[in-house]
């Protein structure tokens, strides 16, 4: 171990990981020491080993802004501004294209009970029925609304442009006029006094939930005998693509943050660790934000500054409320079984899975707090640091330190252009130049690797 020209007065191990996300809710100085200031390409699967998120690999090209993806009939389905296709002998098909081009067309769809027949609009025309044959246009159904769900054998549909929530007859899709209390379909008024239009429907927790910005109304019953409407509760949601189904919780994005219901109690805002990308969105394009899942992360992409399309995606990991950006972006998602699918604003349709981003390498990075190691009273120099990682042969390691809270001043002190694939406790001989009360570190690579744990080995001087 090398020392400074004076012996030290201490020395200090400590072990950290590194995995417990972005944190931009509190000061630096502040957040634990597994928390992150910054981060690309990592995420907490292997929670408390931080690693590089796996990769993708393209399924297949298309065009335009991919607004949604989805599975019926074991065929893949997706939308775009001009209409609405499928996938079939390794290309795209038209199912229905309406005319023009209009990447704001929301494509609201919903399966029939059994999973025999899609009903879809894209937010002006009536519903349509596909059995993946022929369309059927449903003559009695309400025109241009923009959200579907199904809840109770009865379909909803919800517009932009008026207050009402409409429900069809019992197991009846195309029944949407007929007035039996028990079985036959009707309207419900969903007023609030700044008169705003719902902005997302959904069904979760044996209720349907009907949202406006700045509001989310709660409907349960079975038919017209005991619908019962509660009062409104001041969550609302700006982009229905942002709402995402799990096994135990409803999320989405509110005009504040990403949500987190239960069903049960209040909904829990869980993005104030990401607040400085909430704060962000773009107001005017929200409606484009959207997320998915892939059963262990939500993934969130939003749509932020001037532009109108997404242009940031996170991952936000559900069994710890941990946060990871990543530097692809995704403009739609399905989960089909285990394989995770998204689309791209240029067309681009991708499988999760592997180990690069469609034959290009991951490039990863994590910066630390500013540690203090409890003495914020004396200046350090760290004399050595250990990490603990198993780093895939082709990938490589980078390690850095700069003195004080801030800034950009990286020295870089190791790097490996060929990991061994093995877990290695790699010894970094670090000196800090100018001896600092705070210092920070910062690991960056290119490729696979797991990131177990650092120990760092600080030295204290008094004055």
């Amino acid at each position: 171990m090398e020392y400074w020209t004076s012996s030290p007065t201490k020395t200090k191990q400590a072990i950290v990981t590194l995995a417990d996300g972005l944190n931009q809710f509190t000061e630096p100085i502040e957040i634990k020491d597994s928390q992150s200031v910054a981060a690309i390409n990592l995420d907490s699967a292997l929670y408390p080993t931080l690693q590089v998120v796996d990769g993708h690999t393209l399924h297949s090209q298309h065009t335009g802004f991919i607004s949604r993806l989805f599975k019926f009939d074991n065929r893949l389905y997706c939308t775009n501004g001009k209409g609405l296709y499928r996938y079939s002998g390794g290309s795209w098909a038209v199912v229905f294209e309406p005319g023009g081009e209009d990447n704001s067309r929301p494509w609201p769809y919903s399966m029939f009970f059994d999973g025999s027949k899609l009903f879809f609009s894209d937010g002006d025309i009536r519903l349509r029925q596909w059995d993946g044959v022929a369309i059927t246009t449903i003559d009695n159904a309400p025109i241009g609304e923009s959200f579907i769900t199904s809840y109770s054998n009865r379909f909803f549909l919800a517009g932009k442009g008026d207050n009402l929530l409409s429900f069809s007859g019992l197991r009846d899709a195309t029944d949407w006029t007929s007035t039996d209390k028990y079985v036959g379909t009707g309207k419900i008024t969903v007023e609030t006094s700044d008169g705003e239009k719902p902005s997302g429907l959904a069904a979760f927790s044996n209720h349907v939930i009907l949202f406006k910005k700045n509001t989310m109304h709660k409907l349960f019953g079975e038919d017209s005998t005991n619908f019962n409407m509660t009062q409104p509760y001041g969550v609302g949601c700006v982009s229905d693509r942002s709402i995402v189904p799990t096994r135990d919780s409803l999320f989405w994005l509110g005009p504040d943050g990403f949500y987190d219901y239960m069903g049960g109690a209040a909904p829990t805002k869980i993005s104030d660790p990401i607040k400085n990308y909430i704060a962000q969105i773009n107001p005017l394009y929200a409606h484009n934000c959207c997320a998915g899942t892939d059963g262990r992360f939500i993934y969130l992409s939003l749509v932020m500054g001037t532009a109108t399309l997404p242009n940031v995606t996170l991952k936000y990991d559900m069994q710890g409320g941990r946060w990871w950006p990543v530097s692809f972006v995704a403009t739609s998602y399905y989960l089909d079984g285990q394989t995770l699918y998204f689309g791209t604003a240029d067309g681009k349709i991708m499988k999760v899975g592997g180990n690069d981003f469609a034959g290009t390498a991951i490039n990863w990075s994590i910066e630390t707090k500013p540690f203090s190691e409890d003495d914020e009273t004396v200046r350090k120099t760290i004399n050595r640091l250990f990490v603990v990682a198993d780093i895939e042969p082709g990938s490589t390691l980078n390690v850095a330190y700069a003195g004080g809270t801030e800034g950009v001043a990286w020295n870089q002190v190791y790097t490996t252009s060929n990991g061994t694939g093995a877990i290695q406790s790699i010894r970094i001989p670090v000196i800090v130049r100018t001896p600092e009360t705070w210092y920070r570190l910062k690991l960056s690579g290119t490729g696979k690797a797991k990131i177990h744990r650092i120990i760092r080995e600080v030295s204290k001087r008094n004055g």
